[in-house]
């Protein structure tokens, strides 16, 4: 064995059993309804160190199997985790197109294991860790099989992408080059569509799992105002056309509930519907202020939407001295202070805007203070 393939795999050893230390460290915990990022990181090393390269493994094995069938056999067999190379030993035994077919079996076989992983995902979701260890498995193994494996072939002249290419081009000389591009043109299609895959994605958050708990309850006492919140604000976050309706059949369960008040009044922002989201937002300020023990976080969301209402009304003093209510209710919130900012600039009052983020700017680091500095520079460009 040489000796950069044994660091390889030494290293790849002792990652893979800190992943199944915490694994049994963490236990069951992992794969509850509550997906923490924490649990992301380890669902996601899971999937890259353990799954992907069993993956890869078992597609290269398909290949040994295919070319000792042919009666080709097989050369030095090597695998390196995430890729390897399986060659026949024999070539002339087979034709070209056999041997190009032999090539593409392992990243065919790839492909097949990424789409068992998102049609078994599709059909039967199930808590947010495990649909997220399947298609954070899919998204690692696609990206190998149509990227990595492919460029890391041309770029050896080894490889199945090599041996399709030149097995190919042996019968009729553009026809390898051309499959090469058009694997690329898959590979491109591939990535956008997973891009834009966004209700698949969905299934792989903790919004999933909170919506999943919802239901459940639901399903027993439909009309739960806890639930329906609950299943109200995972639509809002995951842009579902329901939130609304959903939040509606909340307040009808509970009216005086000042939370509910506010998701709805968030929920018409989004939609642009500026006057009915004050109504909302007015309606749950009245209700914190008649409680015994106004609660002033909820508050601070309250008044900040409310701000960002009437800016979106056009009424410039109305969202300063609401934001500059915000902003005294929770000076070091960063939010109310970008908010406050903006209203200023609104109104017209770009020297105060900017004399309040330079003040913010004191005390402040890391992301807070780069989204300060980003705020003054675009002043600066107005």
């Amino acid at each position: 064995m040489e000796l950069g393939t044994a660091i390889l795999l030494a290293v790849w050893g002792a990652l893979v059993a800190s992943v199944i230390l915490r694994l049994r460290r963490r236990g069951a915990e992992t794969f509850d309804g509550n997906f923490e990022p924490r649990d992301r990181k380890l669902v996601g090393a899971l999937a890259f160190y353990l799954l992907v390269p069993l993956g890869v493994l078992l597609s290269q094995l398909v290949q040994v199997a295919l070319l000792q069938m042919s009666g080709a056999g097989v050369g030095p067999f090597s695998t390196w985790v995430f890729w390897g190379i399986v060659e026949p030993a024999h070539p002339e035994a087979i034709s070209a197109y056999e041997r190009a077919a032999m090539a593409m079996a392992g990243p065919v076989t790839l492909l097949g294991f990424v789409a068992v992983a998102i049609a078994w995902t599709k059909a039967r979701p199930t808590t947010a860790a495990k649909n997220f260890l399947r298609l954070e498995f899919a998204r690692l193994t696609m990206s190998l099989a149509l990227g990595v494996h492919a460029i890391a072939a041309i770029v050896i002249e080894r490889g199945d992408y090599w041996t399709l290419r030149t097995s190919l081009n042996e019968v009729a000389a553009p026809a390898g080059d051309l499959a090469l591009l058009l694997g690329g043109l898959v590979a491109a299609f591939a990535f956008w569509a997973w891009r834009s895959a966004r209700k698949l994605r969905f299934l792989a958050t903790h919004t999933h799992d909170v919506t999943r708990r919802a239901r459940a309850r639901l399903a027993e006492w439909p009309d739960d105002p806890s639930a329906l919140r609950e299943l109200g604000a995972a639509q809002l976050t995951a842009g579902a056309p329901g939130a609304i309706a959903t939040l509606e059949r909340a307040l009808r369960a509970q009216p005086d509930n000042p939370r509910t008040e506010l998701m709805l009044g968030q929920a018409m922002l989004t939609r642009g519907e500026a006057r009915a989201a004050t109504l909302h937002l007015r309606n749950a300020g009245l209700l914190l202020e008649e409680a015994a023990a106004p609660d002033e976080p909820l508050l601070f969301e309250v008044t900040l939407a409310l701000s960002a209402a009437r800016m979106m009304l056009g009424d410039a003093e109305g969202a300063i001295a609401t934001a500059a209510a915000a902003r005294k209710t929770r000076p070091a919130d960063l939010r109310g202070l970008l908010l406050f900012a903006d209203t200023l600039v609104a109104g017209g009052q770009r020297d105060a805007a900017r004399d309040q983020l330079v003040a913010g700017l004191e005390g402040s680091e890391g992301a807070a203070r780069h989204q300060i500095q980003r705020r003054l520079a675009a002043l600066k460009r107005r």
